[in-house]
């Protein structure tokens, strides 16, 4: 059999070592994701940080129901590290609009917590994670450059 199956063919330059050098939250793959959770408890929605959204698990103990809205994408998209413009001599570029991430909310508290899309975002369904519930939502690039935005998904 060929080099890793028959339509696959060795790269043009051979890879000797690759050790990541960065500790990127977006990083992380399905079988090693790494979490940095934030928590709120406060009464009153909140804008959340693009740290807490790439952190990967945002929890909110709010007594009644409360909604909290993401960056903006100009504030998000250039801080999810596949979502850039390719560099010149950078194999492979990077996927820039189409790159994803996963991230989880908690409505710890009393009441449910309603996630809203930031200036140049688009929840596409319901935000809405019910009282005592935690729900998935993925978010993916849909602009990079001068105009970026994003789609929101509620997942599970």
């Amino acid at each position: 059999m060929a080099f890793g199956g028959p339509n696959q063919t060795p790269p043009d330059f051979p890879v000797i070592d690759f050790t990541p050098t960065k500790n990127y939250p977006s990083f992380s793959g399905l079988i090693n994701q790494y979490f940095t959770p934030a928590a709120y408890s406060n009464a009153g929605g909140n804008t959340l940080l693009y740290s807490d959204v790439l952190g990967g698990l945002i929890e909110h103990t709010a007594a009644g129901a409360e909604t909290d809205t993401l960056p903006s994408a100009a504030l998000l998209v250039p801080e999810i590290e596949a979502a850039q413009a390719a560099a010149p001599g950078v194999y492979p570029a990077p996927a820039g609009a189409g790159s994803g991430i996963l991230f989880f909310v908690n409505a710890g508290g009393a009441g449910a917590i309603t996630i809203a899309a930031g200036a140049g975002g688009t929840l596409v369904g319901s935000g809405e994670v019910a009282a005592g519930t935690t729900a998935m939502f993925l978010l993916i690039v849909t602009g990079i450059g001068a105009n970026p935005s994003y789609n929101v998904y509620h997942i599970a």
